[in-house]
């Protein structure tokens, strides 16, 4: 279920599907890409650096040492290892604006631990904690023709996004696009009100980052996005 990308002396790289957990949040013994992982790698002493939702595909680090790990940690928290997405959305709109960079902070749901809400400036919205800095860049986006019955989802359009995020927030860009209007498709979370889709369209497509001189980029592939007619 792991696809390995990259090995060296310090990390791996697998490409985790979409589906599959990339760490157990429970004692439940279901396999998770961690578990899974150190099945494949039982000789070194991984470390995962990094989570993705469990719904989303693409570039999963695991680290090969302790020392390892602090170090690509550090990149994490200096903002020094950069993170690309690739996201297909639906649209009511047909007037397509958007800003290049979301920095909307995000806050827990007051009543829900598995949501987070947007918290636009000068709007007061009840959440649980504080506040947390959140910044999603839009880099490139694209209207998609999805061949459809006539009638059918009548009023939407496919869009799909590439992104950045300079942030590691839970449920980040799902809560930005979902907050500009922008629904990932398969976020039933998010987007409840919307037409089912085989899966959580969200990918991610690339990290890129250097450790004493070695510049690393290592992509995943094509996410195969399908959307439902």
């Amino acid at each position: 279920m792991l696809e390995l990308l990259f090995e060296d002396e310090r990390i791996l790289a697998f490409h985790k599907p979409g589906g599959l957990p990339s760490q157990s949040q429970s004692h439940s013994p279901k396999d998770t890409a961690e578990s899974l992982a150190k099945s494949l790698h039982p000789n070194h002493d991984l470390h995962l650096l990094h989570r993705l939702d469990t719904g989303t595909s693409g570039v999963l680090l695991f680290s090969k040492s302790r020392e390892s790990f602090d170090e690509i940690r550090l990149l994490f928290k200096k903002r020094e290892l950069r993170k690309f997405y690739r996201a297909r959305c639906w649209s009511r709109s047909r007037n397509h604006a958007f800003p290049e960079v979301i920095d909307t902070p995000l806050a827990h749901h007051p009543k829900s631990k598995k949501r987070m809400i947007a918290i636009p400036e000068g709007l007061h919205r009840s959440y649980r904690g504080k506040p947390l800095e959140a910044i999603t860049l839009i880099h490139e986006w694209r209207e998609i023709h999805v061949p459809r019955e006539s009638g059918f989802h009548e009023g939407l359009s496919t869009l799909e996004f590439n992104l950045e995020i300079k942030t590691g927030v839970m449920h980040q860009i799902r809560v930005h696009l979902s907050h500009l209007g922008f629904p990932i498709q398969g976020d039933s979370l998010y987007g409840r009100d919307l037409p089912p889709a085989p899966r959580l369209a969200l990918h991610a497509e690339r990290v890129e980052f250097e450790v004493r001189g070695y510049c690393y980029r290592i992509e995943s592939p094509d996410p195969g996005f399908h959307s439902p007619l």
